[in-house]
């Protein structure tokens, strides 16, 4: 197998040496055609293929290959030889190589031209290639699930009466009672939240069931009063007066 450095190096030579003997002759026509007033050799061989070509239009094309040699350090110019390339990239190759030094593609009756691989990157084996990505069991195409957050949201309460604050620090602010359990207190995380400092942390709750309104006080120190009477348990009746610490509210029943 030749040396590809050996082959390159040879090539480079018959280039230089060419382009020297070029323009050795460009120069002496050059100084001919001005002494004698002809044309210059360049023009007339240009007129020459040309009328050519216009004459023999009906001719086989010449069987010797013109390759433009892009790549070439002083490319540009067309050679007249045939000379072999490789499949994979294109490039020139020697006829002795059995590999293409640039991608790898196989040269020459070795059962056909090998896939070109990108240079710096080694062939992959056989069977090997990109994970296919894995399928939803079952099979089919992915369906998106609707999902249903009426169980996960908590459920609306209906309102059934009110409680209106007719004394204290909160006089005219009114809070709605709804179906259930109604705790009353001085804590934030009560239903109805009373800012009066003789309320208990849970003072009492108000609870409505089957169309019934109860008040019941859950033991607390000052006690809970409905209509000036202390209760532990009551049933209430729109516009009675219920008094926690020293709170005044106005029950208003909406059924």
């Amino acid at each position: 197998m030749r040396d590809p450095l050996e082959y390159l190096k040879d090539r480079v030579e018959g280039r230089v040496y060419r382009k020297v003997n070029r323009a050795k002759h460009a120069v002496q026509g050059a100084a001919d055609s001005a002494s004698r007033g002809v044309v210059h050799r360049g023009e007339k061989a240009f007129d020459d293929r040309v009328g050519g070509k216009k004459k023999g239009g009906g001719q086989e094309k010449a069987a010797k290959k013109k390759k433009k040699m892009g790549w070439w350090p002083f490319g540009g110019d067309e050679e007249e030889v045939a000379t072999p390339t490789c499949g994979g990239c294109g490039k020139e190759v020697d006829d002795s190589w059995d590999l293409c030094p640039y991608c790898g593609t196989q040269i020459g009756g070795g059962g056909g031209a090998a896939a070109a691989v990108p240079p710096g990157q080694a062939p992959l084996p056989a069977g090997a290639g990109p994970t296919p990505m894995p399928q939803p069991a079952g099979g089919g195409s992915q369906r998106t699930v609707a999902i249903d957050l009426s169980d996960a949201l908590p459920q609306k309460r209906e309102v059934v009466g009110w409680l209106v604050v007719m004394s204290g620090t909160q006089k005219g602010i009114d809070f709605r009672i709804y179906t259930g359990l109604n705790n009353i207190g001085a804590a934030a995380d009560n239903d109805i939240v009373v800012t009066d400092e003789y309320l208990s942390s849970r003072h009492s709750m108000i609870r409505y069931e089957d169309g019934r309104y109860e008040l019941i006080d859950n033991g607390s120190t000052n006690g809970s009063f409905v209509n000036e009477k202390r209760i532990n348990r009551e049933e209430l009746i729109d516009n009675d007066t219920i008094r926690l610490g020293r709170t005044e509210l106005r029950f208003k029943a909406l059924y």
